[in-house]
């Protein structure tokens, strides 16, 4: 199969075409990386609202990117709004879930139970079943004060590895406080009907 030099020209120019994108995407995501990790995350947020960011990144890549620098920035009224963003956008279904997941835990961080429980009903529906299984016992931990875990997770937490361990750990110590404040109000109540009697 012979090409002309015009078909041969216009494969030059999509490949140099597709290069210089992925050159420039690169770049961009580097830049965007450093930002946060110095903690410009205003600057950050800049570079994404620039007309070539927009050009080199889908609208949901974009937004899940601003995200995460309002995350660093530690702004939970900006992060509130992007996760407003991102669970009406159009997504993949791989998106769609990382999405929820992260929404889920963030509401749960901050006792936001209301905003938390139709994205754990989506998770037990649609997410994989460690992570599931996860999502509801942070639930009963966080929101239905369940104590009754603990020995269940001592003995997870020798199991686990890595991040799945971390976030197991802070489970755990969560519902130790917690049954910590139970045992030593039920103290307290015990010995004040004993002064009584």
């Amino acid at each position: 199969m012979q090409f002309n030099p015009i078909t041969i020209a216009l494969i030059a120019i999509a490949a140099a075409y597709f290069i210089v994108e992925q050159i420039m995407r690169s770049t961009r995501l580097n830049k965007f990386a450093l930002l946060l990790r110095e903690g410009s995350c205003d600057e950050a947020l800049e570079l994404l609202d620039k007309p070539s960011s927009k050009w080199l990144y889908p609208p949901f890549n974009r937004e899940y990117m601003k995200l995460n620098a309002y995350l660093v920035k530690d702004d939970v009224e900006g992060a509130s709004r992007q996760f407003d963003v991102l669970l009406t956008m159009r997504s993949s279904k791989n998106q769609r879930s990382e999405a929820v997941v992260k929404a889920y835990r963030f509401y749960m961080e901050h006792e936001r139970y209301k905003d938390a429980k139709p994205l754990l009903e989506e998770i037990e529906k649609t997410a994989e079943k460690p992570v599931a299984e996860e999502s509801r016992l942070m639930w009963e931990i966080f929101a239905e004060n369940d104590t009754s875990h603990i020995p269940e997770m001592e003995k997870q937490y020798e199991e686990a590895k890595g991040p799945q361990q971390r976030m197991r750990l802070a489970l755990l110590m969560r519902g130790a406080k917690r049954n910590s404040v139970h045992t030593t109000l039920r103290r307290f109540a015990r010995r004040s009907r004993k002064r009584r009697s």
